[in-house]
């Protein structure tokens, strides 16, 4: 039988000390975190701040709750490694904390439960399932519901995937049962209780999502159930209800099929309803509906009384906080941006390689544009407007406009800005639906816009900057006489009314690029982008050509004279300039690239150049070089120094923080892979035009750790420089050749093959497939099994890989074969079947025609 922990005094006494003196006024908070770093080594340190947490009554709330979430810090390091005594007397507090009578403790140790459930499952405590069933069906007691209720819910919103476990014991039979099972029938029964009824409709809802056995075996039940809650009398419950109608909808119409007409009238009527949060959840099932497999013709009838709500709701609330900070940047204009302003960003780490043409796409496009208005609040004025922008594309113009006009019409003349500002975000949610219906009324609309971007009100000039790139693309539609594409697929011709139309957006959207409101300028270079996108699909960028000095000066001014708020979005709109109208063009016009890349570079060195701030300023100029090319050559030298020094002092740092935790060495991983991703940028545009540089300075000797550094995404920047490198100077990279096929072969060993780890492995695969193709075949011999092995594992299925990667591993297959083809050829009955299947799915290119000569 094993012993019952018990604390020692003094030292139970001593804890107590530091927990008490840390909440004071005046604390060296720092001398006393250091001390409890130290006090983790001692084995039992956990109990004690457990046995603070449960059992000691008589210190103040803080001190246990610091106890508790200290204790939640640690054991996600630490319970792992725990004993099994100590892991049980810990559970055992948490138990006996969730039924206590302070709300705050049992809060915490709901995420201290969750936090344990992560580390061992529920099959590892059946103990938390049981107390969890029992409470739920046969507490009285609110606070111990509240405390099963709250550790439940987090449990399901982080570890859904454990609602399917398996559990064997004779507290639920004879056989095993699903968790869900156990847990799904008494959360419905709480549906009935009003004080429960809410959390407990929020867990299955949350539960919805990964549909676990319990609960798809009750969804007749659950249905019922939210039916009977439509009119429950919180407007908590009714959230959740609409909430549970969104999922249904999404995953099983069937089974509201036979209440659709009630069901939407419902929605109808929630969507109007005092509640913020109800009205937001309801408005989301307009989203659903258009998605889901009913038919979108059953919203028809609605539409009358549909649109005006949702017209209504598209105003701005009179103390919205966009509002608010976008009136105080008016009244603060030319003031520097405080930190407040500054929204949180990070690396967007550019340079990772895909198979089929070489070129850097991202991985995700989404996964980093931190300044997409998606980050913002969601609110029911922007869900509003994605519903109306949903039903006008499933249900078209004629069902549409002839409700909306009016209102926006009307609303246009309004003398309220913010009923005005609505009217122009309908025309602007509509633009992809409606826009044939709109065509005859597209002269007439943006002239009317034009001058709206000088209103007054902030909020308004930043809506017409939306609102007018989104009719852009329209705008640029070739004459219905001139549809001839060429071999990219781009129009060669746009009608001379509508480019006199893109010539007043173009300087209109310029004119607010200059805004002295933080916020307008940055709603009109995300416009100014969006305009010379859709220029390039069009034009290959030629039409902005007799408007460049006007487009160049501002962005020239505006890097200049722009706050920090929006220095990123800035340099966005000068990286999308070079890329869209081109090096080769560029390279006509010296004077204009001069002032694209000088003010940059200015900009830089006023930062200095070591400055975390400095990062997005370098991923800029990484775009640029590789749009420009050879126009950038004047500028190569002072950017490749740099970014070598850089680089250079961000690895000593590394190396010294790695040698000693405490050294005064500042590594800043954005830096880090800020200077790689410039280098190979650099190689990447200039090409052989890189050799000297990289001749007269010591990347070569620093790029082998680069690549062996233990960050994933410091590999993935070092790798694509290898594979550029290897590209434009292959002299400086092939001396080494044997050490950097080793150290790309360590990123395709399947461990290394995570989900963390694909777009260092991808980069990797491609620079040994850039490696092979310019090495002598004598020296590829030593490597050519290990290589087709590491090359052929992503593409036989064994290990869940990118698409990228398994495209990079089938052209390093290729090049091998057609380097070295004596030693491929009795491998190829091991992989020539998917080898080829990933070959034909290949953009057409020199890689692809490398890979298929290697395989003939």
């Amino acid at each position: 039988m094993a012993l019952v922990w018990q604390p020692q005094e003094a030292a139970y006494m001593q804890l107590c000390q530091l927990l008490s003196e840390f909440q004071k006024p005046g604390a060296n908070q720092a001398l006393i975190l250091q001390q409890l770093e130290q006090a983790k080594h001692v084995p039992d340190f956990n109990n004690y701040l457990s046995f603070i947490f449960s059992k000691s009554d008589n210190l103040p709330m803080e001190v246990r709750q610091s106890a508790g979430l200290l204790l939640k810090n640690n054991l996600k390091q630490q319970y792992a490694g725990l004993s099994e005594d100590f892991r049980n007397y810990i559970k055992g507090d948490l138990l006996h904390v969730l039924s206590l009578p302070q709300r705050v403790l049992r809060h915490t140790a709901g995420s201290i439960t969750t936090t344990i459930v992560g580390a061992l499952g529920l099959a590892g405590w059946p103990e938390l399932v049981v107390w969890w069933s029992g409470t739920l069906q046969n507490t009285a007691d609110a606070a111990v519901l509240d405390g099963a209720l709250d550790s439940l819910q987090k449990v399901v919103e982080d570890h859904p995937h454990l609602l399917d476990t398996q559990l064997v014991g004779a507290s639920w039979g004879p056989g095993p049962a699903p968790v869900s099972g156990l847990l799904v029938t008494p959360l419905l029964g709480l549906l009935t209780a009003p004080a429960a009824a809410e959390a407990a409709l929020a867990i299955l809802n949350e539960m919805f999502g990964h549909m676990p056995a319990g609960l798809q075996a009750a969804l007749p039940q659950y249905t019922e159930a939210v039916f009977k809650l439509a009119t429950a009398e919180s407007p908590g419950v009714r959230r959740e209800v609409c909430i549970a109608f969104c999922q249904l909808v999404t995953v099983h119409p069937e089974l509201l099929e036979a209440h659709l007409p009630q069901l939407i009238e419902y929605m109808i009527i929630s969507n109007q309803d005092a509640n913020e949060s109800v009205a937001l959840e309801a408005a989301e099932f307009w989203l659903a509906f258009c998605e889901s497999e009913l038919g979108i013709d059953l919203l028809q009838p609605v539409l009358n009384r549909l649109i005006p709500v949702l017209m209504k709701n598209m105003v701005f609330d009179e103390y919205d906080e966009e509002v608010q900070a976008a009136e105080d940047a008016e009244s603060r204009q030319g003031q520097p941006d405080s930190d407040k302003d500054i929204k949180p960003s990070h690396s967007k780490h550019a340079r990772t390689r895909a198979g089929g043409d070489g070129t850097a796409v991202g991985e995700d496009e989404d996964a980093n544009d931190d300044d997409d208005e998606d980050v913002r609040k969601w609110n029911l004025r922007k869900c509003s407007a994605a519903a109306l922008d949903m039903l006008s594309t499933h249900l078209g113009d004629e069902h549409i406009l002839p409700l909306l006009l009016p209102i926006v019409q009307q609303r246009l003349l309004d003398p309220d800005w913010k009923v005005r500002e609505s009217a122009i975000l309908a025309l602007g949610a509509v633009s992809e639906g409606c826009h044939m219906g709109l065509a005859p009324y597209l002269t007439d609309m943006v002239k009317m816009l034009i001058p709206v971007l000088q209103d007054p009100r902030p909020m308004v000039r930043m809506i017409t900057c939306w609102c007018l790139s989104r009719y852009v693309q329209w705008v640029l539609i070739p004459p219905s006489d001139d549809r001839q594409v060429d071999h990219r697929g781009q129009s060669s011709s746009v009608a001379p009314e509508n480019e006199a139309l893109f010539v007043a957006i173009l300087l209109g959207l310029l004119g607010r690029v200059q805004d002295g409101n933080s916020y307008v300028q940055e709603a009109a270079c995300s416009g100014l982008a969006d305009l010379l996108e859709h220029a390039s699909n069009v034009t290959h960028g030629r039409l902005l050509l007799p408007r460049l000095q006007p487009l160049v000066e501002t962005l020239s001014n505006a890097i200049a004279t722009c706050g920090r708020r929006n220095l990123r979005i800035v340099l966005d709109a000068i990286s999308t300039t070079c890329s869209v109208i081109g090096g080769r063009i560029l390279s006509e016009y010296p004077a204009a690239v001069q002032q694209l890349v000088v003010p940059v570079l200015n900009r830089w060195q006023s930062l200095g150049f070591m400055e975390r701030d400095v990062v997005p300023i370098m991923e800029s100029l990484t775009n640029i070089a590789a749009s420009l090319g050879p126009a950038f050559e004047p500028y190569a030298p002072a950017v490749f120094e740099k970014a070598v020094v850089l680089l250079r002092a961000q690895q000593e740092a590394r190396e010294a923080q790695a040698a000693d935790a405490t050294s005064s060495h500042l590594y800043e991983p954005d830096l880090h892979m800020a200077a790689l991703d410039m280098l190979s940028g650099l190689a990447d545009g200039l090409r052989a035009s890189v050799e000297p540089l990289v001749t007269a300075s010591p990347l070569p000797t620093l790029l082998p750790a680069a690549c062996a550094d233990a960050s994933s995404d410091v590999r993935q920047s070092a790798f694509a420089l290898l594979g550029d490198m290897t590209k434009a100077c292959p002299s400086h990279v092939l001396p080494r050749l044997d050490e950097y096929i080793r150290l790309c072969l360590s990123c395709l060993d399947v461990p290394m093959l995570t989900e963390p780890n694909m777009p260092s492995a991808n980069n990797a695969i491609w620079s040994l497939g850039e490696l092979v193709v310019k090495a002598d075949p004598a020296r590829l011999r030593a490597h050519t099994v290990r290589i087709c092995e590491a090359a052929a594992t992503p593409l036989l299925g064994s290990v869940r890989v990118t698409r990228a990667l398994q495209e990079n591993a089938a052209i390093c297959l290729g090049r091998t074969a057609l380097m070295c083809p004596d030693q491929v050829a009795p491998l190829l009955p091991h992989f020539f079947s998917p080898w080829c299947a990933a070959l034909r799915n290949l953009r057409d290119d020199l890689e692809k025609e490398q890979a298929f000569r290697g395989l003939v």
